[in-house]
């Protein structure tokens, strides 16, 4: 690989053949052709299919003709919407799906994957690949949910970001921004202060909780106006809420094109995802755009 191809942006997407795969697929390519560079089309075959319940064993050779299948109806996707063949490529890799994309996001600048939508009580357990994507990814993560508006990403106009008062809120902030640039939609911060709940929380007055809304206000309205110069086309508001985070932001997904939120670092593998994040997952009715 030469030093140019190596700074090229990559792209890369899971590819399982899913409506929310080809989603995935149009979102990555429409980066692709906005910022330049490369696609990459994936297609993991769980090796643990080799050997499958029941004594039942799945012949590689099948696996990997379908995985091969998947990934040219993909690709005819990208090629639709104009991109150059020679900036697509395709591959069938071995190993778990979510092992698979998050080696990869250590080469790639984005990394995209579908998550076939549930109801009910499916909801409570987020898809497997996703969780293990998002909790190992080196790069942003894009999560893609027909889970309520099935329609093209950008249709809305608008896009929303969910700020917490965790460390690494403007790199968060900057991503919302720059998306919200790149599909010409208007921009939602949200910030949710959590009111004091249990027997044993200290009691807030109306007039203390107001205050804190002000104060929390004020300091994202300072770090936007600071942000918005960088992307000055870009219209947005500030609306901060004294509610349960996740019940303020799974709210507002219906209306968002896409939800930008932030995951932490962690020593542990797999465990910075916290609940508002897992359950921001299992219940936005938006694709979600998450950013270390």
């Amino acid at each position: 690989m030469t030093e140019q191809e190596r700074n090229k942006p990559l792209v890369v997407v899971g590819v399982d053949g899913s409506d929310d795969g080809l989603r995935a697929v149009r979102f990555g390519t429409g980066t692709v052709l906005a910022y330049g560079g490369e696609l990459l089309l994936v297609n993991a075959v769980d090796d643990t299919l080799m050997a499958g319940a029941w004594g039942v064993v799945y012949d590689p050779e099948v696996l990997q003709a379908a995985g091969v299948t998947a990934n040219e109806q993909a690709k005819d996707v990208a090629l639709e919407m104009g991109l150059a063949e020679d900036r697509i490529k395709t591959e069938v890799v071995m190993g778990s799906p979510g092992g698979v994309m998050a080696r990869l996001s250590e080469v790639a600048d984005l990394v995209i994957v579908g998550r076939r939508a549930a109801s009910g009580l499916e909801r409570m357990f987020v898809g497997s690949t996703s969780v293990a994507v998002v909790a190992n990814a080196s790069c942003p993560v894009v999560v893609i949910s027909a889970a309520a508006h099935p329609e093209p990403i950008g249709r809305l106009g608008l896009i929303g970001v969910g700020l917490t008062a965790e460390p690494g809120s403007e790199q968060v902030l900057d991503a919302g921004f720059t998306q919200a640039e790149r599909l010409g939609a208007r921009l939602e911060v949200v910030h949710a202060i959590q009111p004091p709940v249990g027997i044993f929380a200290k009691k807030l007055t109306p007039n203390q909780l107001d205050e804190q809304v002000r104060f929390a206000k004020g300091g994202i309205e300072a770090l936007a106006e600071s942000l918005a110069k960088k992307h000055p086309q870009v219209q947005y508001e500030v609306v901060v809420r004294a509610d349960s985070p996740i019940n303020e932001l799974a709210s507002r997904t219906s209306t968002y094109d896409l939800l930008v939120l932030g995951v932490g670092d962690s020593h542990l593998p797999g465990f910075s995802l916290g609940g508002l994040l897992r359950g921001l997952m299992a219940h936005a009715e938006c694709p979600l755009y998450i950013t270390r």
